[in-house]
């Protein structure tokens, strides 16, 4: 365990949280992959689970958590925070799950 720790040095969570909307878009590392799946009719449920992180990724130093939040306050609905958030189109099989994870973080 040491030598994976000091072989990927430390990684706080401001570090592996930054950038919370670009690594929520359709072609980066959480939306992407699932989309591949989902698209292939395989399960991707856990995948689009990780959007309910991003809500409370909160760090001013941070210009995508910034504008993340300031779209979380706007009361936008879940489904167009869905949309403009991760890139899908509502007809997608996958986009009802994220738009369930997204209500479920905007109720807390």
């Amino acid at each position: 365990m040491a030598k994976t720790a000091v072989r990927f040095g430390a990684r706080t969570s401001e570090r592996v949280g930054r950038g919370p909307l670009r690594k929520l878009s359709r072609g980066d590392r959480v939306i992407g992959p699932a989309v591949e799946l989902a698209e292939h009719g395989l399960e991707a449920w856990s995948l689009p689970n990780a959007v309910g992180a991003a809500p409370r990724f909160d760090v001013e130093e941070d210009a995508g958590s910034v504008e993340l939040q300031v779209m979380l306050r706007s009361r936008a609905a879940a489904d167009a925070l869905a949309e403009s958030v991760t890139g899908l189109e509502p007809t997608h099989p996958l986009f009802p799950h994220v738009v369930e994870v997204i209500e479920l973080r905007l109720a807390h």
